[in-house]
């Protein structure tokens, strides 16, 4: 009978699992429910029993009778066919007959549906571009990828987020990839400020290129490294220009290529240039470098406002009629100018500058105003010649699909760049020096990108220059999107820009401006909307203007108004804008800075019923208004869900409790006539009460004799006489004195010694929090006389006051001494 029992038990657990048990399909971030019950990836229905009927488990041998199902049982549907007169499949090949009157079958909206393919990042057929593909999660040999994000940025563009546990600590991995075979897709290379000679943040190069609805830069990374003065410092090309020559040593060099068909190499190509004229040539040094000695150097307006050459040479002036500085084409001009002895000359765009040294002033001494000169220029090897882009670095990581070895020590976020064989171009940067990121060796960096598949790949910049900008969709702007390890952007030399050539187009699809939207638990909202960004089906930025709607099954109707029905935790929802639809994430909170109520104390008469409210507070702002999100309850009285209070119909003190989430406030509560509550008469004696002082000569305490009502009372006598800054004498209480019941004032009667000192008392509230209490700034009364201090609003109890009394002096020509007496000190609960 037992084992009959714990087969029955595992059967009923496995085929209830199929819709109450959660499966590693469920365990999304965001959850989707219909009718009440989460829906889960598969599903297409779901199945209520009407009359008991038999669950079957189909074997090779056919159906094998489980249970009888009872009635009001559901079941979570993934499939049916037409096999034993048409079945419901309810998953764990548990199945249930298709018969009329038995059972109640339920198909999800398409709207549910496309909710939930929104929850679990699938794309709308025939409403959203495929903006977040799901891609397989690659395999690491330095570590384990815990998750992952993919963007689609452009056609052919995606931007990868990786979150690796690593061999040598967390690592977090941003990645731009290009598939290589998309067209109308392009690389730019960009100069820090337009020259090079300066710095300027990688987001900055990429957002003062000029762009139109045909050219948009839509991601980047800082490239080579840089001297003191900003220059890169190897071979660099722009716009089918070279901009610098390299002068790192060729065994060493690493350059990345781009050709004009967007054919990627690496390598370290060797640049030989000469200049002719009048039938005679003369081989040129370098482009856009320093001019040393005997050297013949080309100047362009890239380089910088003038030539920064002393007057020790010979500088031409050359007006470009024809051709660019390149493998492929021969520059031709007309000489303008040539001045000796003077350098430092201005750079005008559509000009060059021929700067030499010696040797080579000696020959452009012989040119002449109105000369023909022509530049030829030639890469080593010969592919080189095609490439019309090209950034530097400085270690080769992969070549011919082989990791090479580097013995250079040190852990540090990095940039790279790799090619696949495929033609595929990809860019990582690794954070680094944080806890959230450590960084890599140059020898991990190199196993990380060949495991993403480079071909060859090498090295950008790296350290706090580490930096990936994209343009975040519906935006027109590109954005920081790692953690530079300085604290902020780095100012570098010039970068490598991903650009999208494909023209702007109509409204095709929308997304939030914000990724998440917040909520908060129990809420009531009029109409929930986001702003939201428009784009066009190449993921350019479409202006739009309102907000969309936004619907989730976790926001029920109620009075016309949408109210949040489910506990902390993040869920899926659906923006609708101009008919356009897209997934949003609903962060549903019950965190706030604080609550304020409607009233802060209360005075009522027995049987009185009032309406309370509240607002829960947070950044300044009142985001919960409805008074049934709260949790209210009273220690006098009741306190319906809606904050409707009904005082007892008995004398008394007590609170009203508000409470949301972990935060909460006590409103203080006087039922009918309530007489003060004596917190000390001195009756027993001062034994619990000794005198302090600050800047005194002396100060005690005395049990005294009331001559007011004849009972006990406690003498404070001081003497600040002679001393300077503030003066106070304390009764100090050993055992703090409580106050348990919320109070509006404390009172107690002083018989005055007219020397004008400031009366005060000091608490504490169960949060710690200390209460200063005035009684009177100017004691100048000689009798006996009541005197009062509102409590603040908002403490926590119980209090405990610790100095019932204060007796203060802050200016020095009003130094006396003296001595007051004390009795009854009170908790007052009413006016």
């Amino acid at each position: 009978m037992k084992q009959k029992m714990l087969y029955f038990f595992i059967i009923f657990a496995i085929v209830t699992g199929a819709i109450f048990q959660p499966s590693q399909a469920e365990a999304q971030t965001t959850k989707v429910y219909w009718d009440g019950i989460l829906m889960v990836p598969g599903q297409v229905g779901k199945i209520k029993v009407v009359k008991p009927i038999n669950l079957w488990k189909r074997t090779s041998n056919g159906l094998v009778f489980e249970r009888v199902l009872k009635v009001g049982e559901q079941y979570r549907v993934y499939r049916y066919d037409n096999l034993y007169g048409g079945q419901y499949g309810l998953g764990g090949n548990m199945y249930i007959t298709k018969m009329a009157g038995y059972v109640e079958y339920k198909t999800p909206s398409k709207a549910k549906l496309k909710e939930l393919a929104n929850a679990q990042g699938n794309t709308v057929p025939g409403n959203s571009s495929n903006l977040f593909p799901t891609e397989a999660t690659p395999t690491l040999t330095g570590g384990k990828v815990l998750s992952q994000s993919v963007t689609q940025l452009a056609p052919g563009i995606r931007k990868k987020y990786f979150d690796i546990d690593g061999a040598i600590g967390a690592q977090n991995v941003f990645m731009i990839e290009y598939d290589g075979k998309t067209s109308n897709i392009g690389f730019k290379t960009e100069l820090a400020k337009d020259q090079l000679i300066g710095l300027e943040t990688t987001s900055s190069q990429a957002n003062s290129v000029e762009q139109n609805d045909s050219y948009h830069v839509v991601a980047g990374v800082n490239a080579d490294y840089f001297d003191k003065q900003g220059q890169p410092i190897d071979l660099m090309m722009m716009d089918g220009s070279i901009v610098s020559t390299p002068q790192t040593n060729i065994n060493e060099l690493a350059v990345l290529g781009i050709k004009g068909d967007n054919k990627a190499i690496i390598g370290a190509p060797k640049v030989s240039m000469n200049v002719s004229v009048n039938g005679q040539s003369y081989a040129i040094n370098s482009v856009n470098r320093k001019r040393l000695a005997n050297h013949l150097v080309v100047y362009t307006r890239d380089f910088a406002a003038t030539t920064n050459t002393n007057e020790l040479g010979t500088e031409v002036r050359v007006k470009v009629e024809s051709g660019k500085l390149n493998g492929q084409e021969v520059l031709t001009g007309t000489v303008i100018e040539n001045i000796t002895g003077v350098g430092n000359a201005p750079l005008n765009k559509g000009e060059i500058i021929l700067s030499g040294h010696n040797f080579a002033s000696q020959f452009l001494q012989n040119v002449q105003v109105g000369d023909k000169i022509e530049i030829q220029t030639a890469f080593t090897p010969a592919e080189w010649n095609e490439v019309r882009e090209a950034v530097s670095g400085r270690y080769h990581l992969v070549k011919n699909g082989t990791i090479q070895t580097i013995k250079v020590a040190g852990v540090a976020p990095r940039t790279a760049v790799g090619v696949r064989k495929d033609g595929s171009i990809f860019t990582t940067v690794i954070d680094g020096r944080t806890t959230e990121s450590k960084g890599l060796t140059l020898q991990n960096t190199a196993k990380l990108m060949k495991d993403l598949g480079a071909n060859y790949a090498m090295t950008f910049d790296g350290g706090g220059s580490s930096t990936q900008v994209t343009r975040n969709l519906g935006d027109s702007k590109v954005t920081v999107d790692n953690k530079p390890s300085d604290g902020n952007e780095r100012a570098v030399s010039n970068s490598l820009l991903f650009i999208s050539k494909y023209k702007t187009g109509p409204l095709y699809t929308i997304t939030p401006a914000s990724n998440v939207m917040e909520v908060f638990q129990g809420a009531a909202y009029t109409e929930l909307s986001v702003p939201v960004k428009g784009i066009d089906q190449y993921m350019n930025p479409v202006a739009v203007s309102g907000n969309g709607k936004v619907t989730s099954s976790i926001l029920k109707s109620s009075g016309g108004k949408q109210v949040v029905s489910a506990t902390p935790g993040t869920y899926s929802g659906v923006v609708t804008y101009d008919g356009k639809t897209t997934n949003i994430k609903i962060k549903v909170t019950n965190t706030l800075d604080s609550i304020v109520p409607s009233n802060s104390f209360l005075e009522l008469q027995k049987g009185q019923t009032v309406q309370l409210s509240a607002k829960g507070m947070k950044n300044g702002q009142a985001v919960l208004t409805e008074a049934s999100a709260f949790n209210w309850t009273s220690t006098v009285g009741t306190v319906q869900s809606n904050g409707k209070f009904t005082a007892q119909n008995k004398d008394g003190v007590g609170t009203i409790t508000v409470k949301y989430g972990t935060k909460s406030i006590t409103i203080p509560v006087i039922v009918g006539n309530v007489a003060p509550t004596i917190l000390e008469s001195f009756n027993k004696g001062i034994f619990n009460y000794e005198a302090t002082g600050d800047r005194v000569k002396s100060v005690s305490v005395q049990e005294a004799k009331n001559d007011r009502d004849g009972t006990k009372a406690i003498k404070l006598v001081y003497d600040f006489t002679n001393t300077s800054g503030t003066s106070g004498a304390y009764v100090n209480a050993k055992t703090k004195l409580t106050i348990s019941t919320p109070a509006k004032k404390i009172g107690m009667w002083v018989k005055g010694d007219g020397k004008g000192n400031w009366l005060r008392a000091q608490l504490e509230d169960a949060s710690g929090k200390v209460v200063h209490l005035d009684f009177d700034k100017n004691v100048n009364w000689t009798d006996w006389r009541f005197v009062e201090a509102i409590l603040p609003t908002g403490l926590s109890y119980p209090l405990k006051m610790d100095l019932p009394i204060r007796y203060m002096q802050t200016e020095n020509a009003n130094k006396s001494n003296g001595e007051i007496i004390i009795d009854d000190i009170q908790s007052i609960y009413k006016d």
